[in-house]
């Protein structure tokens, strides 16, 4: 184990103690509660439910470990407010402060549920000042469906059930199809039902983060290729003779190609698509010429205050942004990492109206 692991894990066992502290305090004062061994090695085991989510399959341990993910992330901002109202009060605030974070962890746990497991579509409409046949193109972007054993079969239908809603003409997949393993997607036959998404000009896809993060890549193309999703992996296609699509591989690989090198020999009067999982390098992008780049990954945070630091990290972090002729568009995304909870951003499926200005 290597220091660095060593000091996390330390200071993740302390600040872990730190929220199951307060709440025993809490239980003591105003209950009375006296089963103090017994409390905290509960508290133990739903700490490191996460990590051991990793090496045994147990079944709802996983919801254990996303549950404790919410409240330890969300007690470490709450505690200390709660802390300093309880000595400024002479601690006679400590029920109803209780009871208030409770309420604050209902209400998460409630919400961030409404907002994760009914995705909306959300619909943006663009101008492209290039010459085509096309008066008018309507995209569906999904992104981020992050396919696991908590995003199962029963979402991905409400997926193809919103996809056949819009009837798009062409589909781009941004990435994270998959949550790092591909064990999911094939032991619950996921690909019989992802083969639902179907537009008369296709369904084109690139590669995320998650995809390589669990080495299956290979067999993840194969699979792609039986349901007629056609993956780019740094590669340029026309469509129809209408417009381009380029795919590329995910940011985090230190091999791919740059955007100038991919767009270096397209015809530039016609319309340039860009597929990217991350949304980045905007003004390089710009400068190769595309007309519209769409992305996902930020999951606009996905609980908050995180959105706030995706806004800051990102120049465009959900939404649409334009940048001269570039239109970027960035999902929040169709599934989750991790909790399946969210606070300040929803699950959605993006139709994008293209309108060709001749």
């Amino acid at each position: 184990m290597s220091i660095r692991v060593m000091i996390f894990l330390f200071i993740y066992f302390i600040l872990s103690f730190y929220v199951a502290y307060n709440g025993w305090a809490w239980l003591k004062k105003v209950y009375g509660f006296r089963y103090k061994k017994t409390y905290f090695l509960v508290m133990f085991f739903i700490s490191i439910s996460f990590f051991l989510t990793r090496m045994i399959v147990v079944p709802g341990l996983s919801w254990v470990a996303y549950g404790w993910l919410v409240m330890f992330a969300y007690g470490l901002v709450l505690f200390p407010v709660m802390n300093l109202i309880y000595f400024l009060t002479k601690k006679r605030a400590i029920k109803w402060l209780g009871f208030g974070v409770l309420s604050f962890y209902l209400f998460v746990f409630i919400y961030g549920s409404y907002n994760m497991w009914n995705p909306v579509v959300v619909s943006y409409d663009i101008e492209i000042e290039k010459e085509t046949e096309l008066d008018e193109l309507k995209v569906l972007l999904i992104s981020d469906i992050h396919l696991s054993e908590t995003i199962g079969n029963r979402f991905l239908n409400k997926l193809i059930n919103l996809s056949n809603e819009v009837e798009p003409d062409i589909i781009f997949l941004a990435g994270d199809v998959i949550d790092n393993s591909i064990e999911p997607y094939l032991k619950h036959n996921m690909g019989e039902i992802l083969s639902g998404l179907h537009a008369p000009m296709g369904v084109y896809a690139v590669l995320g983060n998650h995809e390589y993060y669990g080495g299956d890549i290979p067999i993840f193309m194969d699979e792609m290729n039986d349901i007629n999703v056609d993956v780019l992996v740094d590669e340029v296609t026309s469509v129809e003779d209408l417009f381009y699509i380029v795919g590329r591989k995910d940011y985090s690989v230190r091999d791919r190609e740059n955007i100038a090198d991919l767009t270096i020999d397209l015809n530039q009067d016609m319309p340039v698509f860009l597929i990217d999982h991350q949304p980045r390098q905007y003004d390089e992008v710009a400068a190769a010429g595309v007309d519209l780049m769409v992305s996902g990954h930020t999951h606009k945070g996905q609980l908050f205050p995180a959105n706030l630091i995706t806004k800051s990290m990102y120049e465009n972090h959900h939404g649409h942004l334009q940048k001269e002729q570039l239109h970027t568009i960035v999902s929040s995304g169709f599934g989750i990492w991790g909790p399946p909870f969210r606070i300040g951003s929803r699950s959605e499926i993006v139709e994008i109206n293209v309108r060709f200005v001749h």
